[in-house]
């Protein structure tokens, strides 16, 4: 039986092995993509943000935040919503948070020509929307299906990271993570579907009674308060009575 312990401690030492080098490659490969995306310049991030919006043939619902090279001129918080959005209420204004044991949104009353959070700016990237052949129109959000159908994007993606170009904008969408796996409860939006950590918790207005609209998802790592940095934080608003909102966190 001695033999059988050998060749269990030897196989067991071979796959923890294995298990520390995958580690290492992983870590070793995320480092690569952050340091490539730290570098590239706000020029190169502006095209690629702009070959994205380009894959809509449909008129955009929502936004998600991506990644700039760009200091914040103060330490506000502010998330700007885009005007282009259309039949959303919520358009042209500014949200500011604060965080304590709740996170509480609010409505500020001077516009920001900019987003930024912790000190950072972030890009609104119109999320591509596109007609199915059953006539039904869906957000894409996938930064791999942006590489294979655009080219010219793939070129782009390239001149920053040559290895690995589709990680490198995963890693640019999901502001909530300093990793390349793309995870949709990782990505700051605004309008468009929420990706919830858990079950759906839709809302209803109080008033009317109808189900609310997303306004704004924020994963919390992007929140000034540690405390909420494995959750994910979505505001809803409804569009007839606008002053009635909700606030939902949803922790990993």
């Amino acid at each position: 039986m001695i033999w059988v312990k050998v060749f269990f401690g030897a196989v067991g030492i071979i796959i923890v092995g294995w298990l520390a080098l995958a580690i290492v490659l992983f870590n070793v490969k995320r480092i690569r993509i952050i340091r490539a995306a730290a570098a590239a310049t706000n020029d190169q991030l502006e095209e690629i943000y702009q070959l994205i919006e380009a894959g809509s043939s449909e008129k955009v619902n929502g936004f998600v935040l991506g990644r700039l090279n760009k200091a914040a001129d103060d330490v506000s918080w502010v998330v700007a919503i885009p005007s282009e959005l259309e039949k959303f209420p919520w358009a042209g204004k500014c949200i500011a948070v604060d965080v304590d044991t709740d996170v509480r949104f609010r409505f500020l009353d001077s516009s920001h020509q900019t987003t930024q959070l912790l000190g950072r700016q972030y890009r609104p990237i119109a999320v591509p929307r596109v007609r199915l052949k059953s006539g039904k129109l869906r957000n894409q959000f996938s930064p791999s299906q942006y590489v294979k159908r655009n080219e010219h994007l793939r070129e782009k993606l390239r001149r920053i990271c040559p290895k690995y170009p589709t990680d490198l904008l995963s890693y640019l969408l999901c502001t909530g993570q300093e990793t390349f796996g793309f995870e949709p409860m990782n990505q700051g939006r605004i309008g468009t579907t929420a990706e919830w950590v858990q079950g759906q918790e839709n809302q209803y207005c109080d008033h009317c009674k109808q189900r609310m609209t997303l306004i704004l998802q924020v994963p919390g790592s992007l929140l000034p308060k540690k405390s909420f940095e494995d959750g994910t934080v979505y505001l809803f608003g409804c569009r007839k009575h606008t002053d009635q909102t909700r606030t939902v966190v949803q922790f990993t």
